[in-house]
């Protein structure tokens, strides 16, 4: 199996919340969020953060582990270990992607898998609300 490391990437704007997006790379017509490989004596955060910025161009920091997900992908299995990261950037999207802010009911709707809908409905419930973001954890 594979493992990754991926961010569910938050931003406050006008005291709404909202989640960033990226189309896949291999299929642009899919909705997820940033994810990539581990590079040789990275952490899972480190990936996390790397991958937020080189897909999507967003800085920002963990706040709290947002869960798991597994995938098949060419006779290839994958897990994925998300961290939910809050930021400020308003992000530039990776050649060959596009970016989206969405508030959350926009990203349950525009997110491909539902695997990837579940681990938001999950996440969901660690984001800020409104305000500034907490201290990040210690993990």
């Amino acid at each position: 199996m594979t493992e990754q490391a991926g961010a569910i990437v938050v931003r406050v704007r006008g005291g709404v919340e909202h989640v960033l997006l990226v189309t896949a790379k291999r299929n642009p017509s899919h909705w997820i969020f940033p994810k990539g490989h581990i590079e040789a004596g990275e952490t899972l955060e480190q990936t996390a953060l790397r991958e937020a910025e080189e897909e999507a161009g967003v800085r920002g920091r963990i706040i709290a582990p947002a869960g798991e997900l597994s995938f098949s992908f060419q006779s290839e299995a994958f897990l994925v270990h998300y961290f939910l990261v809050v930021s400020n950037d308003e992000g530039r999207p990776e050649k060959g992607r596009r970016l989206q802010w969405c508030t959350y009911d926009e990203a349950l709707r525009r997110l491909t898998f539902e695997i990837s809908r579940t681990l938001l409905r999950e996440a969901w419930k660690k984001v800020p609300r409104g305000g500034d973001p907490p201290a990040p954890r210690r993990t």
